[in-house]
């Protein structure tokens, strides 16, 4: 399978997946509660279609995360894809006062892209090519 990742990258695996078990774990809330015959008369998109969107993002995550861990080296770029977006995304919890959950998401997005971009991270990723 190539040259085993260092330590930094299964951390940001590990990382990725914690925000996927998250990201499923709301996609499932959004499908119950319509089932529970919750309606937003505002909302634009339904739950159904924002939890199906949820499934597919966080599934591909979840899926590039597990094969970091069990040697694969394919799933580093869609954790760092995510965290950018994460990164983004708390920053507009930031500006809406959302600050609760701001922070965490700031830290988790740091943490992830310093394990997936540190020096021995790169290194790993351009010799395993």
């Amino acid at each position: 399978m190539g040259i085993a990742a260092p330590k930094s990258v299964l951390a940001g695996a590990w990382i990725g997946i914690a925000e996927c078990v998250l990201g499923l774990g709301y996609g499932v809330f959004l499908v119950v509660r319509d089932l529970m015959g919750y309606r937003d008369q505002a909302a634009v998109i339904s739950g159904w279609g924002t939890a199906l969107w949820f499934f597919l993002i966080f599934g591909a995550v979840m899926a590039g995360a597990v094969m970091l861990l069990r040697g694969a080296r394919w799933g580093r770029g869609p954790i760092i894809m995510l965290n950018l977006c994460l990164a983004g995304v708390s920053y507009y919890m930031f500006t809406s006062g959302a600050l609760s959950l701001a922070i965490p998401t700031a830290l988790c997005a740091i943490a992830a892209l310093f394990c997936m971009f540190n020096p021995k991270a790169v290194d790993w990723a351009a010799r395993s090519m």
